[in-house]
Formats: C-alpha cells, structure tokens, sequence
C-alpha cells in the first residue's frame, strides 16, 4: 500500500479541475477545440510550403549554394531543441499564453523571412518558426486542464489529426500562389493565417489556471536544447557531411556529452525541469519510444511517396536527360541516344506534379488519417488506448509490408493507404492519451514536449535512414564517351529495389517495434480517463505496474 504522499501525488487536486468547462456548454467547448485546431494547423502548413518552394529559394539566396536545403533542416533542429523548454513554460506561466507566444515567434520568423535578402536572417526567421512545433504539445495540456473529462480522449485525436489543412490544402494553396507570384507570398500567406487565427484563440480559448509553483530551471533547459540540438543537426546532416567525418562526429559526441550533463544535473537539481524518474516508468518511457517509431516510419514513408509519384515517368526522364546532354555537346539527340543507355527500375514512376500529388494521394491519406483520429479518441474512451496502440501497430505494419510489391500506382497507394490512415489516426488518439493518464498535471506540458521531441528525433532518422538506403540503389546514366564507359547518378532518382528495402527499414521494422512496445503496455487497458486518477488507489497502483510513485511514475 502506498503512503499517504503517494495517494496525493497521483489524484487530481481541487485546482485542476476548477477551470473545467461546464459539459452542457456544448458550443462553447466545441469553439475551443476548433481555435485550437486550426492554430496548430501552421505548424504542418509552413513545413509542407517551405518544402514545396526550396528549389526556389536558390535564385534569391545565391551564397546559400546546395545549402539551400536549410530551409528545411532548421525548423527540426530548432523545434526538437526548443519543445520540451516551451512545454515546461506552459506549466509554469500558463499554456495559453505559450500557445500565443509560439505563434508570436513565428510570426515574427516568416515575416523576417517575407523581407530578408539575407541569407543568414531567412535562417533566423527559420529558426523562430519553430516554435511553431511546440503548440500541439501545449495545447494536449490545455484541453486537459480546460475540457470535461469525456471530451479530453476525442478532443485529443481531433488536435492529433487536424483539420486536413496541413495535409490536404497545402500542396494545392502553396502550388497556386507559387504558379502566380514569387516564393515570398508562401510566407504572407502564413503570416495571413497566423494573424486571423490568433485572435480566435484569444477569444475562444481561456487560459488554464493550473500553474506549477516552480522556478525554470535554466541550465537543465540550455544543457537539454543544445545537446538535442547537437544530435539532430548530425542524424539530420549525417548522410551529406559524411557519417564518420571527424567534423561530423564531433556534433554527436558533443551532444551526447552535453546530455550526459543533463541528466547528472536533472538528479541534483533542486527543481529539475523533468524529474527522471517519469522517463524511467514504463507508462511513460514505452508512448516515448512508441513516438520515435512511428514518427520516424510516418515521416519517412511520405518522403518516399512524395519522391516516388514525382519522379519523371522513365521515357519522360531518359528523353529530357538525352536533350540535355544533346544541348550540352551540340549534338543531334539522336546521336547522343546511340552512346547512352540507362540502368535501373523505374517503372513506380509517375511523374505527378504537387497538385497531382495532392489531388490523387494526399487529399486521401489525410482524410483517413482525421477520419480515425477521431474516431481512435472515442474509442480511447471505451475500450482504452492500448488496443488502439495495438491496432495502429498491426496496420501500419501491413500498409508498409503491403507496400513493399505494391505502391506504383497511385490506386495502390490510396487503397493500401486506408490501412496506413487507420494506423496515423489511431495513434495520435492513443498516445498522448496514454501520457496524460501517466504523468500528473503539473508534469503534462514538460511531457507532452518531450513526447515531441521524441518524434522530432524520429523524423530525423527516419529521413536519414531513407537517404542512406536510397543512395545505395541510384538510378544511373551508362554513357560511352570515346570508348569509356561512364556510369553517373541520376541526381534524386533512386530505383524501385531502393524502395522496397526502405519500406522494410522504415516501415516494417519500426512498426514490428511500436507492436511488441504497445503489447508490452500495462497502462491503457481500462477507458481513457483524461487525466483523473483512477477509481481507487490500488487500480492505479496496478495499472502503473508499481507499488508507489516511483512504479506510477
């Protein structure tokens, strides 16, 4: 039996409970959970746009040279580095106020970004839009500090997912202002949906009174940041600075040092950012690496499948590769047809354009992915989030492994995708779900970060992964120049043996791993709660595995 301090760590105080939204406010509760919604929507919007128009940025930032692709990069090292600092602050000075903090910054980032010809203030500008990252985190421990607790497991699955405006409209919104203006109205746009969306969180949404009496610690969060950062910056630059490049890995050893660091001054800390022994629990250390797995498989997969369905069809890419050539030598394309042969499958190539892309496969996996979000919350509140975490392991190893012979034509894509939007769905209802049911309340936002940064690290290995494999298996240009033989690398076109293996690496075999975690869950077994303690001390006590807080937490 646990003590009498262990009882009062894990129930629900008086406080948390007292800014809960009445359920019969029916309207009202729906107004915040769409506010909240379609504010975290920029966070998927400027990352898919930002990459859409990448190609484009070189002509106005000439010195960026083929780091252009920092563009990119940034945001992940900037929001893995910053999320668990954000999600700690909601704690401390209110969630609300965070949320528009975030947006703030990255406010203030894209406009840098709209007006900058400078390359090294477009990456600052970057740099702020990460935060960006941040918000769903925070708003997790809004709806759990402000929603009754039936709608706290549905509203959670509904912010997981979205809307479908990240998913479905930014191909199509960022391809029609690209078509007309220049790259710079990308970033006016989101500057646009920032500012209008702002003042409906200000007015929808009230501010959690749940605050934890705590100082920040400072140094747990500078030492924390940069050695995530550190660590992000080499998974993330690895494959084209060189793995085992000294250079390279000093960013790895440094960063794991300066880890090491954090966690030797989290245990003597007077006021830890995150006490250690949350990680440590089962309940939260398996939604953790569950949040690595899939992250990593989900990123990586809509890589591939972005590569995949806008490659050029094969006589379309060999006929503008033989032009080329004809062009450069000042020869008839007949002529440099003769000396030139091709090496490879490329038969999945379809040669879509974003708007196609989004049109044909997008527009359906996100669909799929909203549609169970929602219904994964719901059914979070039955029949618990393990089972969901369960199901979304057992699909998402099936699309991929379904995907391995078949993904060459974009009705392959969608029909196999439904098992790949059940997977999507189930587990952004699931587990976060599970965390919140882990961790006290005044530990939800410093966790919700975390389980980010997790993800983040997932996205940068995932992606990481992908290239490595990939690059292995180019499609190549096989030239006879005077009786050489010069065999060279068609730049971004990889063949189909590439991308069977890849979805192996990473998709079946993280999703094998979310599996076996998901069966190893003792938490989840019992209907979602949001956030309240369970009926009795002892149910928690066995849920949690443990006979005390260190086994709850």
């Amino acid at each position: 039996m646990a003590d009498k301090t262990d009882t009062q760590y894990i129930q629900p105080t008086a406080a948390e409970d007292a800014g809960r939204i009445d359920p019969s406010r029916v309207g009202r509760l729906i107004a915040i959970l769409v506010a909240l919604v379609l504010y975290t929507e920029v966070a998927p919007m400027q990352l898919g746009m930002v990459s859409i128009v990448v190609p484009k940025l070189a002509g106005s930032f000439p010195g960026a040279g083929a780091g252009v692709t920092w563009a990119v990069t940034i945001v992940g090292i900037a929001g893995g580095a910053s999320m668990a600092l954000i999600g700690k602050l909601g704690d401390l000075i209110g969630k609300k106020r965070v949320v528009l903090l975030s947006g703030l910054l990255f406010l203030i980032g894209a406009l840098l970004c709209a007006l900058t010809h400078s390359w090294a203030l477009f990456l600052i500008g970057r740099v702020l839009g990460g935060a960006s990252w941040a918000m769903t985190a925070v708003e997790y421990g809004l709806v759990r500090d402000l929603m009754p607790r039936k709608w706290i497991p549905v509203a959670v699955g509904v912010i997981g997912t979205g809307f479908g405006i990240g998913g479905v409209l930014t191909p199509i919104i960022c391809g029609a202002l690209t078509d007309h203006y220049t790259w710079r109205s990308v970033f006016w746009f989101l500057i646009i949906y920032v500012a209008a969306t702002t003042p409906l969180v200000m007015i929808a949404v009230p501010e959690s009174p749940f605050r934890v009496k705590q100082k920040l610690d400072i140094l747990g969060a500078v030492l924390f940041g940069a050695s995530i950062g550190l660590i992000l910056l080499y998974v993330s630059e690895g494959s084209t600075w060189g793995w085992g490049e000294i250079t390279s890995l000093a960013y790895l050893v440094v960063g794991v040092i300066l880890f090491l660091a954090f966690i030797a001054w989290e245990t003597r800390a007077p006021e830890p950012m995150i006490e250690l022994h949350l990680l440590r629990s089962r309940a939260v250390a398996i939604p953790m690496a569950v949040a690595f797995l899939v992250t990593l498989a989900i990123s990586a997969v809509s890589i591939m499948i972005a590569y995949m369905f806008q490659t050029p069809k094969g006589p379309d890419l060999e006929n503008q590769i033989i032009a080329g050539a004809a062009a450069q030598y000042h020869a008839p394309a007949a002529i440099v047809a003769k000396a030139m042969s091709f090496k490879g499958d490329i038969s999945y190539a379809n040669g879509f354009s974003t708007l196609q892309m989004a049109l044909h496969i997008t527009v359906w996996t996100a669909a799929f992915g909203m549609i169970f979000g929602v219904l994964g919350g719901w059914l979070c509140r039955i029949v618990g989030a393990r089972i969901l975490l369960i199901t979304s392991g057992i699909t998402l190893l099936a699309a991929c492994a379904l995907w391995i012979p078949w993904h060459k034509t974009w009705q392959e894509q969608v029909f196999i995708g439904l098992l790949y939007g059940i997977s999507f769905g189930f587990y952004y209802a699931a587990n976060p779900n599970l965390l919140i049911d882990a961790v006290p309340a005044d530990r939800q936002g410093v966790s919700a970060g975390m389980l980010a940064v997790f993800g983040s690290i997932g996205t940068s290995v995932g992606t990481a992964v992908f290239t490595a494999i990939a690059s292995a298996h180019p499609f190549q240009i096989v030239a006879n120049q005077m009786g050489k033989i010069v065999v060279s690398d068609v730049p971004s076109v990889y063949t189909d043996t590439g991308y069977k293996w890849s979805y192996v690496a990473v998709g079946v075999v993280p999703a094998a791993l979310t599996l076996l975690l998901a069966l190893a869950l003792r938490t989840g077994r019992t209907p979602s709660r949001g956030g309240a303690a369970a009926e009795s001390e002892a149910a928690v006590l066995t849920e949690a595995g443990g006979a005390g807080t260190a086994g709850v937490f």
